[in-house]
């Protein structure tokens, strides 16, 4: 079962990697321009979605991820109840995806004339919801570290995940000015952030993969 969720955990950073890289790929290519948003803040991720040539693509794809990553906590969350560990994973994962569900439906829909304002709660909350999934399941990682496999490249991946945490609390530090409507927040940084705090959040499912592959 451990092994399952370790494929799984990979592929949940894969997949989403490749689909923004195709996104942003066909922007570039639409608009003849280079653009590396993790550092120029050009365009944001809804920016490169909603457009004509991405969105279809953009939101099937995302909408598969969703099921994915869902799927995913269902298993983890199972997974440790089985070894008598007490969680709620799959219920956050499950608030997470629809957040992101909400989000998805939102981009480049106008139907409702709160549609800007409720797409940018969903991805708010989709955010925050990642970050409590993530620190969830670190708490299980901590407090059963001493029945995983003891060596340098586990020590290494344990606390790899650790500083992606605190990453990820010092995005969402810096960037929570945003959520305020009254606050001129430069589009810019908001940008920065916005790809650097997905891509990170991302990148925590590889060395928890390494480490529940071990488990």
């Amino acid at each position: 079962m451990n092994k399952f969720i370790s494929l799984n955990s990979v592929i949940l950073f894969l997949f989403p990697c490749i689909i923004l890289f195709i996104c942003l790929n066909n922007h570039s290519e639409f608009k003849k321009e280079f653009f590396f948003p993790f550092f120029d803040g050009t365009v944001s991720v809804s920016l490169i979605g909603r457009q004509d040539y991405n969105i279809f693509f953009f939101k099937t794809s995302f909408l598969i991820y969703s099921i994915l990553s869902l799927f995913f906590y269902y298993s983890l969350s199972n997974f440790l109840k089985r070894i008598r560990y007490k969680n709620n994973l799959f219920l956050i994962g499950l608030l997470m995806n629809i957040a992101l569900v909400c989000y998805l439906y939102f981009l480049g829909n106008n139907v409702f004339y709160f549609s800007d304002l409720l797409r940018r709660l969903s991805i708010i909350m989709y955010l925050l919801a990642v970050l409590i999934a993530h620190f969830s399941t670190f708490l299980f990682l901590k407090n059963n570290i001493n029945k995983i496999q003891k060596s340098t490249v586990m020590n290494i991946n344990f606390n790899i995940c650790l500083l992606i945490l605190i990453i990820m609390f010092i995005f969402i530090i810096v960037g929570s000015p945003w959520i305020n409507p009254l606050f001129d927040y430069p589009d810019r940084l908001k940008n920065i952030i916005e790809w650097n705090y997905f891509f990170v959040s991302l990148l925590f499912y590889v060395p928890f993969s390494i480490i529940i592959f071990n488990y």
